[in-house]
């Protein structure tokens, strides 16, 4: 590997661990004002990254940085799908619990952190690979790993939610599930060439998997 991949991925690692450091410090300074619970903290973590999400869009518009979202083709089988994964979605409450926290907790895992971490991740990310990588499946490989260990940026949500003495298997699963996970996306990344494909996966996942 010559010197500017190897640049390339220092950049997008330092990247990644800066935006965990910026979320975890202003979710931290968010409950130094109110107290924090799982509901809060699911809601404050939801807002955050659709904060993010937000101004990401709009830098890489102005930009002009692909996060190549939409699909080229087939779009009314994208919109079929769209549709099937939002029935799915609004059906899931019915079925399981209506309570605030579940409906909270579902939005935010099945909409929010799909469109977060797919734009970042099989949309940012697997675009500036590519520019300097000759080989995709080295792409998807890289990218696969470094979405894996980004779960480990999730350390104070768990620190909160989990016991001490749990912490570290749980971290472990986090990235083992993370690694799962960014194999599956990366290849339908890898055939679909967009990240609206994995959005709709990653939320499908999220669903069943939550």
């Amino acid at each position: 590997m010559d010197k500017e991949k190897i640049k390339t991925v220092a950049r997008i690692i330092m990247g990644l661990i800066l935006l965990q450091t910026i979320r975890i410090t202003l979710e931290l300074s968010v409950f130094c004002f109110i107290e924090r619970t799982k509901f809060t903290d699911t809601i404050v973590s939801a807002l955050l990254m659709a904060l993010f999400t937000f101004v990401g869009i709009i830098v890489a518009k102005k930009k002009d940085i692909s996060l190549s979202i939409f699909p080229q083709k087939n779009k009314l089988v994208y919109a079929a799908a769209t549709i099937i994964i939002l029935i799915l979605i609004i059906l899931t409450p019915i079925i399981t619990e209506k309570t605030l926290f579940a409906i909270t907790t579902l939005v935010s895992s099945t909409i929010i952190t799909p469109i977060f971490e797919e734009l970042i991740f099989r949309g940012y990310v697997w675009n500036k690979l590519e520019e300097k990588f000759d080989k995709k499946f080295t792409v998807y490989v890289v990218t696969t790993l470094l979405f894996a260990f980004w779960h480990i940026g999730y350390i104070d949500t768990i620190l909160f939610k989990v016991d001490i003495n749990n912490v570290p298997f749980v971290m472990l699963m986090k990235v083992i599930t993370g690694l799962c996970f960014g194999i599956v996306l990366g290849a339908v990344r890898y055939k679909t060439r967009n990240c609206w494909s994995t959005i709709l996966l990653h939320s499908l996942m999220n669903i069943f998997g939550r």
